[in-house]
């Protein structure tokens, strides 16, 4: 009896132990890793850049955010002074032209890693989707001694759709869960436009759409380098 009361506590212990570990060992093969860092836009300039990876045994599922790029440009004012016929009086007119430029992209990727020193690298591979909003304008108004006496501007937009291009990276990820992670996105300057046309007159303003149109901007590239530090539990 004692013998058999033996044999069932320790067939309790291994059958318990074992339901608390295997939680504890499936548990590991899963990983999360936040990172953070910088993209370089060839075309935009510098931003910050997200991004966070899910990981299961050797297998990783990623996605990274470049944040909103806008870029203003503005021409160097101009002005007309004009005097009033018969009087010294003189009004002037002020103008501008402006162009504004706003981009921001998305990526989802796969990855695999491998064993290699004291650590895994990792290659990846997946898609950036992309939006590029471009607006070109100008602004006049006609001052006379009173103050402003008419206003009137213009301004074209075109807006895309979102782009999907390829993307690829590597990542090396050392065992005590520090990573350095360096992605690369290919893009060029063609887009699908969707443009449309605003304007105003002193008080009356007005807008309509344009159409639809390739777009290829010149000496705009907007291929995309991504550096993130992450730290994966």
């Amino acid at each position: 009896m004692k013998k058999a009361l033996l044999t069932c506590v320790l067939s309790s212990v291994v059958a318990v132990s074992a339901i608390a570990v295997s939680p504890i060992a499936a548990a590991s093969d899963f990983t999360i890793n936040p990172m953070v860092g910088a993209s370089k836009n060839k075309a935009m300039g510098t931003n910050v850049a997200a991004g966070l990876e899910a990981g299961y045994k050797d297998f990783i599922l990623g996605y990274t955010y470049t944040g909103e790029t806008e870029k203003d440009s503005q021409s160097t004012s101009f002005n007309i002074d004009e005097a009033f016929p018969g009087g010294a009086d003189f009004h002037t007119i002020d103008a501008s032209v402006y162009q504004k430029e706003k981009y921001k992209a998305h990526t989802l990727y796969l990855g695999y890693q491998f064993q290699l020193g004291s650590g895994h690298l990792a290659v990846k591979a997946g898609a950036d989707f992309s939006k590029y909003d471009g607006s070109l304008g100008f602004s006049a108004q006609e001052v006379v001694p009173g103050g402003v006496a008419h206003k009137a501007g213009m301004n074209i937009k075109g807006k895309s759709n979102t782009e999907v291009r390829p993307m690829v990276g590597v990542g090396y990820y050392l065992d005590n869960g520090v990573n350095f992670n360096l992605h690369y996105t290919f893009q060029t300057g063609a887009r699908d436009l969707n443009y449309s046309a605003s304007g105003y007159i002193d008080g009356n303003s007005g807008s309509t759409p344009i159409g639809k149109g390739k777009n290829h901007m010149q000496n705009k590239d907007f291929g995309t380098w991504m550096f993130t530090v992450g730290y994966r539990f």
